[in-house]
């Protein structure tokens, strides 16, 4: 029985060896290939998503060389100023482009930008030897193309992008360099030299740029090598090659291993298969149908990590741009329209500012489940980043666009309950609307129609829709053109302070308010209510309130007698260390915080949390009285005035404007005023402009007042002279 043992156990085991043998091999052959085949399919796409990095840089560019603004000021006349502050100024502020070049139509230098600083023409001349084939495959590019005589008949745009992007290298560096042809869009201004100028910019792979492009590809270990240096032998690389098909530089990284995940993975069960034939064989089948499952698994996620929104699991801008491509160029095909919906949160800032980053990204994931949940499966929902969503829906008329565009706004406008609490954000929807006949306008500009209309939404006051309409680029670009404006009036000074009187039953002036005044060198005067919110949209709210701020400080010094008051927006309050900027406004400026009254809007106590109480208690022991202003019009409740330390109640001019013929506004005047009274608050109504009103108001028991009735806004100057005169006003008109 041994002896038969014996020489079956020899064949058996020759046998078990000889299987494990094979099977170590296969699957050493299998782990190499996996690797291979990983490596390849990695190398093209990072190779694909450099091609899609500099298709973003143009789509960043041509806003600002398609343009009318930039025909008139780049070739019929070219101004410097305009030159630096929207081409040079603007994009190395929007997409951090290193240097930025504008050439004429004879290819000469007329501005060299470097970092936001303007450089001489030499810098140009450096570079020009590599920037000269660029431009000259631009060149043929538009000698190619009609020359545009004018706008067309439907108003429609009359240009296309002109663009040719290559790598070069720069001083040594490897750049994404991208010459732009400058080019009318609506034809309302047109080319008079022989050849148009040309915009260069140059973005520096660096650092920062391969952070990001790992961040976005998910690689690890990225480098980038000068020339063509040869990467380690397991590392997977990709060559960046200029114009000429020389390579500039290397990028590499290390590749993920599934094949030797899974060869680490099989090395137990192959030990185990030891044991005997049949169990080899038995682990073997399962261990490689788990192994091609897992590597289906992996390519899924991979691919769906690339295509989705990794907070919300919505598809991300490149799957939407990919649906939104594909919807365009099928309309052909189909007889409904394609609608594209941008969709902007209006308050998410605000929760991001008062509750945390984490409450953000709670409130981003429930709006877009909220969201989701109202689109049909074949439209398609996708985060484009930030508080930006979009749609694309296909086969749709603008009455199911309309009812589409209702269904979100109203969703964005229901309170959301977050872990902080219950919050309000709101959203505006853009509606673009691309019917089989428009199918040649292509996905960008599109997705650009929804975003001006977008735009239009919240200038018209938010939490609603707009339908994309022609006029509306004129206005987006003339809204841009005042924010620029403002931005340069907070600088030269083109921004001043008015103080506005108030005045007690006698007429005597106790205080003056100081207001913000903008006076544009060619369109004069600009309404408050105009600059005012564009300030808030634009992030300039800070430097116009600490200009405000700082000019009423140290007025306020001028005026022994009389008390200064300053608005203070629910943005300013609602920032962190807002306290401590008025202290050292305070302390720069040696203004007595007795002498000033901060009015406080009813929207910056909305919120009623603990930051809000904080940074109030800490003005109030700086000494500043508060005053509650436009009461009536906000969330006027009667636990704000018990819980906060409120000093006075401004009524706002709506109530008072209709007293002496609407009987209602006499109603709630009367009662505002009996409930300051009952508070033990001070009560003072502004926009009194009759002395039938300024009587009724005293009847009532309001003897503080302002307005035109007594004085409008006048200049520091002049409340100098109303102070010396014995600080009495004369009724300025009579009712």
């Amino acid at each position: 029985m041994k002896g038969v043992e014996a020489r079956l156990s020899a064949p058996l085991a020759a046998m078990a060896l000889l299987t494990v043998g094979v099977l170590v091999a296969v699957l050493f052959m299998i782990a190499a290939r996996v690797d291979g085949d990983a490596l390849r399919h990695e190398q093209e796409l990072v190779g694909r998503g450099v091609d899609s990095k500099i298709a973003d840089i143009q789509r960043v560019v041509s806003p600002q060389v398609l343009w009318d603004e930039a025909v008139k000021n780049l070739d019929n006349q070219f101004d410097l100023g305009w030159a630096e502050e929207n081409i040079s100024a603007y994009l190395m502020g929007q997409a951090g482009f290193d240097m930025i070049f504008v050439v004429d139509g004879q290819d000469r230098p007329r501005l060299s930008a470097r970092v936001g600083q303007t450089t001489s023409a030499a810098n140009y001349e450096r570079h020009s030897p590599r920037l000269a084939p660029l431009i000259g495959k631009l060149r043929r590019l538009e000698a190619a193309r009609p020359r545009v005589t004018g706008p067309r008949s439907d108003g429609g745009l009359v240009s296309a992008p002109l663009q040719v992007s290559s790598i070069e290298s720069l001083d040594g560096e490897a750049y994404i360099v991208t010459a732009s042809l400058v080019q009318p869009d609506f034809g309302k201004a047109v080319l008079r030299q022989p050849r148009a100028p040309v915009v260069i910019t140059a973005l520096k792979i660096d650092a920062l740029f391969l952070e990001a492009f790992s961040s976005r590809f998910l690689l690890a270990g990225i480098h980038l090598h000068k020339g063509d240096m040869r990467p380690e032998a397991e590392d997977a690389h990709v060559a960046l090659r200029d114009h000429t098909g020389k390579v500039v530089a290397t990028l590499d990284w290390t590749p993920p291993h599934p094949g030797q995940r899974l060869l680490r993975k099989a090395v137990v069960p192959i030990l185990l298969a030891v044991g005997g034939l049949a169990a080899v064989a038995l682990i073997f089948a399962r261990r490689s149908r788990r192994i091609a499952e897992g590597l289906l698994a992996s390519e899924a996620r991979a691919k769906h990590m690339a295509m989705h929104d990794a907070l919300t699991g919505l598809p991300n801008r490149v799957l939407f741009e990919e649906r939104l491509r594909q919807g365009v160029d099928g309309l052909a095909r189909r007889r409904g329209a394609l609608a594209v919906l941008a969709i902007d949160l209006d308050r998410f800032k605000a929760v991001n500012d008062t509750h945390g980053h984490a409450a953000g990204d709670e409130l981003i994931q429930v709006i877009g489940a909220r969201l989701a949940g109202l689109c049909r499966t074949s439209e398609t929902l996708a985060r484009l980043g930030g508080d930006e969503f979009g749609v694309v829906a296909a086969d749709i008329d603008p009455n199911g666009a309309a009812a589409l565009a209702e269904r979100l706004v109203a969703a964005l406008g229901a309170p959301v309950e977050l872990s902080c609490g219950t919050v309000f954000v709101g959203g505006s929807v853009g509606v673009a609307i691309i019917t089989p006949e428009e199918a040649y306008v292509g996905a960008v500009e599109a997705a650009r129609r929804a975003d001006v209309a977008m735009y239009r939404a919240k200038d018209e006051g938010r939490g609603r829709y707009c339908f994309f309409e022609a006029e509306m680029d004129a206005a987006l670009k003339a809204r841009r053109g005042l924010e620029a404006d403002l931005r340069k009036a907070l600088k030269d000074g083109g921004v001043w302070v008015a103080y506005q009187p108030q005045v007690d039953a006698a007429g005597q002036v106790l205080g003056v308010e100081a207001l913000a005044r903008w006076t544009h060198p060619e369109k004069g005067a600009i309404s408050p209510a105009a600059f005012v919110p564009l300030a808030e949209d634009c992030g300039l709210i800070d430097d116009l309130g600490r200009l405000i701020m700082r000019r009423a400080f140290t007025d306020s010094l001028r005026w022994k007698d009389l008390k200064v008051a300053v608005n203070v927006s629910a943005l300013q309050m609602r920032q962190v260390g807002f306290p401590d900027l008025v202290a050292e406004i305070l302390a720069e400026t040696g203004a007595r915080a007795d002498k000033i009254e901060l009015e406080i809007t009813e929207g910056a106590l909305l919120g009623d949390d603990e930051a809000t109480h904080d940074a109030i208690r800490r003005l109030r022991d700086m000494g500043f009285s508060l005053a509650l202003d436009d009461f009536g019009t906000g969330y006027s409740s009667l636990s704000y005035l018990r819980r906060y330390p409120i000093d006075k109640i401004k009524i706002d001019r709506s109530f008072i404007t209709p007293l002496g013929g609407d009987q209602e506004a006499s109603d709630v005047v009367a009662a505002i005023v009996r409930l300051a009274k009952a508070l033990r608050l001070a009560v003072i109504a502004e926009g009194v402009e009759t002395n039938q009103q300024r009587e009724q108001l005293q009847e009532m028991g309001c003897v503080q007042a302002q307005g035109f009735l007594f004085s409008a806004p006048v200049t520091a100057d002049a409340i100098d002279s109303i102070v010396d005169d014995g600080g009495r006003m004369h009724l300025a008109a009579v009712a």
